[in-house]
């Protein structure tokens, strides 16, 4: 099976060529078996370029740059994409990516139109009612198997599920 806009297992042998192109979705009452897991970041078509219709369609890839600023409008593409585990489908996984730190993207990564698109969606979130969690990858993996444990709830209690901070012991007291 190909994938696309899917959460997965690694389906060949690592050894062999491409081996993240295939794999069995990952599904609720059903953990994974193999490893690595496949996160993939919306992939689609954005008719609607900056908001206004447009007859030719840009790729919409879930990357953050100078030219891509997060915005709302891209996030309704991303959730529509509708990224999740089998039988979760309440439990949504949007992935974003950057390629390095290109000062061209700065404004998109941590400038202005990021501290734009944080307020709007947090706006937009509350009027919803809506729960927005940033996750580290391994929070996401705890949380991705939660889901496949048939886990309820919200799913930043399973930040920790299975996998523990390398080093989650508290800090050392400075005090003498």
């Amino acid at each position: 099976m190909s994938t696309r806009n899917s959460i997965y297992e690694c389906g060949l042998p690592l050894g062999r060529r491409a081996p993240h192109r295939r794999g069995r979705d990952l599904s609720r009452g059903r953990p994974p078996r193999l490893f690595p897991l496949i996160v993939e970041g919306p992939l689609g078509l954005d008719f609607a370029r900056n908001g206004r219709a447009s007859r030719l369609p840009r790729i919409e890839n879930s990357a953050l740059m100078g030219s891509l600023p997060p915005s709302l409008h891209r996030l309704r593409l991303w959730r529509r994409a509708a990224i999740h585990v089998v039988g979760r489908p309440d439990w949504i996984f949007i992935k974003l990516h950057c390629h390095g730190m290109d000062p061209r993207d700065e404004n998109a990564m941590y400038g202005p139109a990021m501290t734009t698109f944080l307020r709007e969606l947090l706006n937009e979130c509350s009027r919803r009612g809506d729960f927005v969690h940033f996750v580290t990858a391994r929070e996401m993996v705890n949380i991705l198997l939660a889901a496949c444990d048939g886990k309820e709830g919200n799913p930043a209690a399973f930040r920790d599920y299975r996998l523990s901070r390398i080093d989650s012991r508290p800090a050392a007291s400075t005090a003498r």
